[in-house]
């Protein structure tokens, strides 16, 4: 097992000069430049010992640059990598005792599962020490032998149920059973620290579930520090103990998966989790004598009791009026009679339970809500809703914001 600790982390891109067409390569303009582009902008994060982190995020935001810096695949523009708290930034990545799962298996296709999971201890040395002739020990180093090598592929192969695979190639096997023996092929050599780049991104969805079972299941035998890379945010909220959630190379926010789900740090981490996303409404937010007035776009309004609203930053209740952005999510929508007028524009049945979209009166904006059980609601019919005061969030228009009070 291994802490890391990742301190102001930059990495940034030089300027490039752009492609220019034919007719462009031929006058005597000079090439434009492109600016230097921040892939990663001040990534500070300290992750302890046995921990389950997954970056998660939209393409392009960083994540899988911040995991090759880690494992040394990209050098560190600005910043500093601690592992185990030795400086690993000029470090190469064979010393850096990491293993990496990438999305694809990277598997060679002319050997067995065997061979694949054992090439990389084949090729590694391990410490030993011995005793010289003048009686002091020493400390040599030495390639492993068969008997070694082919304990640990058999320990691996049993834990991840491919045992009986080991002659096979990979051409032989399923996408699932080729992750299993990338797997395989990291967990033998016993690293400090497991990462993890999309690697069940190839997969069908329902393999993907049980495959997402089974390294979580992994992480709980090894015990080893896990940093998990996807962009898919079921897989973030079932696996990780803490997620980091980033957009444009910066963290949104670092926290367990109930903590971002139920408090989100800003609008982007608000819409970004959850299915389907929550829903956003422009609001007007006025209290007076214990009362908060909300008004909506629409011109439709709400008035609920303080009491009744979560805890909300002081500033929101000088009796003034405030625009702010509300978000609610499908699920903590009710159907209740004295609440917003609304219009069913689609409904979605999902067996057990339905998604119902509808628009405000004088609104073309389209909201969802999710209903856990049979609806006999169609499109047109006029419903009224009414949120889970408690559920409510509030966002600052401007900078996006939770007014969510930190205690």
């Amino acid at each position: 097992m291994a802490s890391l600790s990742l301190r102001h982390i930059y990495k940034i891109y030089p300027a490039r000069k752009k492609k220019r067409t034919w007719k462009e390569r031929f006058s005597k303009k000079k090439p434009e430049v492109s600016a230097p582009h921040p892939a990663v902008a001040d990534f500070n994060m300290e992750i302890q010992e046995g921990e389950f982190i997954v970056f998660v995020g939209p393409s392009g935001c960083g994540k899988s640059t911040t995991l090759r810096m880690i494992a040394g695949l990209e050098d560190i523009t600005a910043g500093e990598l601690y592992i185990d708290g030795k400086l690993m930034n000029n470090v190469d990545p064979m010393n850096r005792d990491i293993a990496m799962v990438f999305q694809n298996y990277a598997l060679y296709p002319h050997m067995s599962v065997f061979d694949n999971i054992a090439f990389g201890l084949k090729m590694r040395k391990i410490p030993v020490e011995i005793q010289t002739k003048s009686g002091q020990k020493k400390t040599v180093w030495r390639h492993m032998d068969k008997e070694e090598i082919a304990k640990r592929v058999h320990w691996a192969a049993e834990i991840l149920g491919i045992a009986d695979l080991l002659d096979r190639k990979p051409t032989e096997m399923s996408g699932g059973q080729c992750q299993r023996v990338a797997l395989g092929r990291a967990i033998v050599r016993g690293p400090k620290v497991f990462l993890f780049d999309e690697p069940l991104s190839n997969l069908d969805a329902k393999l993907r579930t049980s495959m997402r079972g089974e390294i979580v299941k992994l992480h709980q035998a090894l015990k080893t520090t896990f940093i998990y890379v996807t962009h898919d945010q079921v897989e973030a909220m079932t696996m990780g103990s803490r997620i980091v959630v980033m957009k444009d190379g910066i963290i949104q926010q670092i926290d367990t998966p109930s903590n971002l789900f139920h408090h989100p740090a800003n609008l982007f981490v608000a819409g970004f989790l959850g299915t389907p996303p929550m829903n956003f409404l422009p609001v007007s937010f006025l209290s007076q004598e214990g009362i908060t007035h909300l008004e909506f776009e629409d011109g439709q309004s709400l008035s609920i009791e303080n009491k009744d609203l979560p805890p909300l930053s002081k500033n929101l209740f000088d009796g003034k009026a405030h625009s702010l952005i509300l978000g609610i999510r499908g699920e903590h929508l009710l159907l209740r009679k004295q609440g917003l007028k609304a219009k069913v524009s689609l409904v979605e049945v999902l067996g057990s339970s339905a998604q119902v979209f509808f628009r405000l009166k004088n609104c073309p904006k389209e909201f969802v809500l999710v209903l856990n059980e049979e609806t006999n609601l169609k499109i047109g019919d006029e419903i009224e809703i009414y949120p889970e005061t408690k559920k409510l969030h509030f966002f600052d228009k401007e900078s996006g914001f939770s007014m969510e009070e930190i205690k």
